[in-house]
């Protein structure tokens, strides 16, 4: 546990929490629910969350806040949930007076003053729930609601590789401090009547080669189903849990019109190294990348067909 941490946050009255782009529950769970935590123990600092509002974060009720340059020189800015500088949701993060990172992705940079980096979490909310453990903090009820749906959301519901001894302590703590497990699931795994439908449109899209699954999503699709483009492209699990896939990934048109994200998950097999070639990056078996050519996709298709 990083004894850096507390110290940092005490020297500084003003703190400016960030999280990645098109931020999933994890990167809301930690900065949200980090944010609370230090509403609560500092009332006397200044607390900001800093970000693009989403759909997410319109569900879990949330606005995210505005700061002027000023405000940021003077600050402490921590980041969560980034594996790359580029990816951090307000790159103004560079004024601020100093810098840490708590990140559970593979290092492919150092970008700040202080890092702390454990790949072998399975999420960044497990991170903090263990470092609150560790320090004995008290959590308010709501802070640790909110990490714990980023813990549940990023090892969906402890099934993926990265669950190790201490997810189930993270989890452990967060429920002492009076979570409600059945409204986590919930916020995580309930879908609309909207969502419903398309995922199903997601799975009729749906083509297998060799032990792989994957789906191309046109914009004017998603739209017409009334989704977002960051709304669409996390559909990706709608296409897990077959018996004969090994790997999956989800092709979502960009709202340019002409790019495409992709998803990319697997069962055990290594795919990260296919994502850093396009320049994406993330987890060994769950992957993402922006900014693909409709070529390009082919081209990974290609790539994870002979690979599964």
């Amino acid at each position: 546990m990083p004894n850096w941490l507390i110290d940092l946050i005490e020297q500084h009255s003003t703190i400016v929490l960030f999280r990645h782009v098109f931020p999933d529950m994890d990167a809301l769970g930690s900065q949200l629910g980090f944010s609370l935590w230090l509403k609560n123990r500092y009332p006397q600092k200044q607390i900001y969350c800093l970000g693009q509002n989403n759909s997410l974060s319109d569900k879990l009720g949330f606005q995210m806040d505005e700061v002027t340059e000023d405000v940021l020189k003077d600050s402490l800015g921590i980041i969560l949930d980034t594996s790359n500088a580029s990816r951090v949701d307000d790159q103004r993060f560079t004024l601020c007076k100093q810098t840490c990172r708590i990140d559970h992705h593979v290092q492919v940079e150092s970008f700040c003053d202080q890092e702390w980096i454990d790949d072998h979490a399975s999420a960044t909310c497990e991170m903090l729930a263990l470092y609150f453990d560790h320090i004995q903090a008290y959590l308010p009820k709501q802070s640790a609601q909110l990490i714990y749906e980023g813990l549940i959301a990023d090892n969906i519901r402890f099934t993926i590789s990265t669950v190790r001894e201490q997810t189930y302590d993270a989890a452990k703590y967060l429920y002492s401090q009076g979570v409600d497990v059945i409204e986590a699931e919930r916020v995580n795994f309930n879908s609309s009547l909207l969502d419903y439908q398309y995922e199903t449109l997601v799975r009729k899209h749906a083509t297998v080669s060799n032990k792989f699954m994957y789906a191309i999503i046109d914009q004017k699709e998603y739209e017409e189903a009334g989704l977002t483009f960051s709304q669409a492209k996390e559909k990706v699990y709608v296409l897990s849990g077959i018996d004969e896939i090994e790997i999956w990934a989800l092709f979502t048109q960009m709202e340019d019109g002409i790019h495409y994200s992709a998803s990319l998950r697997s069962r055990t097999i290594p795919i990260r190294d296919v994502a850093v070639e396009y320049h994406g990056g993330g987890h060994e078996c769950a992957s993402g990348i922006k900014n693909l050519t409709l070529d390009q996709v082919h081209e990974i298709i290609d790539i994870l067909s002979k690979r599964s």
